[in-house]
């Protein structure tokens, strides 16, 4: 497929960039430093813009079958953005492109057994919780205010996604509640995200939903992690 990838150089975005080019589709990755691709590859282009550019946004996904939103908005020259905008504007143009979306969200808006979103818990990182009540803010836009002839999901990882994680190919999905392990750690390799969102590009199985994925074995050791 033609596919337009939104951030394909963060932490999870360079994994699914690797999974997507592994896995022979054609990608445009779009970027505001092409100097950070670090991937070489005949099925591979790149834009460079800003993705909150509407009108550079609608000329990117032209003839594309799907655009992966993975834009973290953590760095400093996002500050002051939000996800609601930032999905907001990627639902609008995808729509009238007729393209499906399929975008990464944020763990804190998933239940945990006690039926509490995670973000709510006591003892969530404050650090973090600007960043996941807003990927829950913009779950809830497109769930009431998606365009109607838009194809979208989104992906919401588990609490912990260990960057340097070996890709295994495995996981376990679920819909709106936290998935952990037999040790009570909820958690995924960034390697194995990437072929979670990527099964669901190539067989979409969620349609204008949410959906989570995680680890059901024992935690073995991570060499680094990042919360989402």
């Amino acid at each position: 497929m033609n596919v337009v990838l939104l951030g394909a150089t963060g932490k999870v975005g360079a994994p699914i960039l690797a999974e997507l080019l592994d896995r022979g589709h054609r990608v445009t990755a779009v970027v505001r430093d092409p100097s950070r691709l670090a991937v070489e590859s005949a099925r591979l282009r790149h834009r460079t813009g800003d993705v909150f550019d509407t009108a550079f946004l609608a000329d990117a996904v032209a003839g594309a079958d799907v655009v992966v939103c993975s834009v973290a908005l953590r760095d400093p020259a996002q500050r002051g953005r939000t996800p609601v905008e930032l999905l907001r504007g990627v639902a609008a143009v995808a729509a009238d492109a007729g393209v499906r979306l399929v975008t990464l969200g944020g763990a804190g808006s998933l239940r945990t057994g006690d039926g509490v979103d995670l973000v709510d818990t006591p003892g969530f990182p404050e650090a973090a919780k600007p960043e996941s009540l807003g990927f829950r803010a913009a779950l809830h836009e497109l769930l009431e205010r998606a365009p109607a002839g838009l194809s979208w999901a989104m992906l919401s990882p588990p609490a912990s996604i260990e960057v340097d994680g070996p890709r295994t190919g495995e996981y376990r999905g679920g819909d709106d509640t936290l998935i952990v392990d037999e040790d009570g750690a909820s958690r995924i390799s960034a390697a194995d995200l990437a072929v979670a969102l990527v099964d669901e590009v190539e067989n979409p199985k969620h349609h204008r939903r949410r959906f989570t994925v995680g680890y059901l074995g024992h935690r073995g050791a991570a060499r680094g992690s990042a919360s989402r």
